[in-house]
């Protein structure tokens, strides 16, 4: 097995998935119980994006299997969740979401202090995902849902790949290329609200205690979810008027 997946390595990382999925064709007959090999070729079928259900019929055994949910690697299930969706099985999508959302509140109200992230990781991938399509209106609902409640999954890397949707919809709109109805820009406006009110003490980057370049620190008022918050409010509001 350690020698098959550092081959897969090698094709993966040069993004030639066709390739790896013929090396895991060859090795089925001794590996197809193993649930890493199983887990590897589901993200082979899912990565070549014309085989989600494919990627569905070896996703959806190991997530049945796990006795709780949020065992479930995060991406695994944004995946399964993804080529749900992209199969037109939208149904099936929300049943999983309802049920991570189910295990999350239970598990928080038995731990008050433990964050989970696995919805806000499915929602933030669905998001992007519609958001890429041009489907900014259900996209940036999805990335606004994602991060409900904000004083538990507000953070760095949550709040980066959200604004990265938020950018790519401003770039789409001062192009010209969509106009943006009254109420989405209405709910954009109040999440922009909520994060800025959340985010004060939330860095967007990661500071490393001494710069190799010996360059002073920035000024930590601007490196924050708040000011970003604010910032991107002002360009929307500029957008639209």
């Amino acid at each position: 097995m350690p020698v098959l997946m550092a081959q897969a390595r090698v094709y993966w990382d040069r993004e030639n998935y066709p390739m790896v999925e013929s090396l895991f064709r060859q090795s089925a007959e001794f590996c197809v119980e193993n649930d890493t090999w199983r887990l590897n070729v589901a993200h082979v079928f899912f990565m070549q994006e014309t085989k989600y259900k494919d990627a569905i019929r070896y996703y959806d055994p190991i997530v049945k299997k796990a006795e709780n949910i949020l065992d479930v690697p995060a991406a695994v299930l944004a995946n399964l969740c993804v080529a749900y969706i992209m199969t037109s099985q939208n149904e099936d999508a929300e049943e999983l979401m309802r049920k991570i959302e189910k295990e999350e509140d239970r598990m928080a109200y038995n731990d008050p202090d433990k964050q989970f992230f696995h919805l806000c990781i499915v929602n933030l991938v669905i998001g992007t995902l519609y958001c890429a399509k041009g489907n900014f209106e259900f996209g940036i609902s999805r990335v606004c849902k994602s991060l409900e409640p904000y004083e538990r999954k507000l953070g760095p890397d949550t709040w980066y790949y959200s604004k990265r949707c938020f950018l790519a919809l401003a770039e789409a709109m001062a192009k010209q290329m969509l106009v943006l109805k009254d109420a989405t820009l209405h709910d954009i406006l109040n999440f922009l609200d909520s994060t800025a009110a959340h985010g004060a003490n939330v860095s967007t980057i990661i500071d490393t205690e001494v710069d190799p370049n010996g360059n002073p620190p920035m000024d930590s008022s601007t490196r924050n979810v708040s000011f970003e918050s604010r910032q991107l409010k002002k360009l929307f509001m500029t957008l639209t008027n």
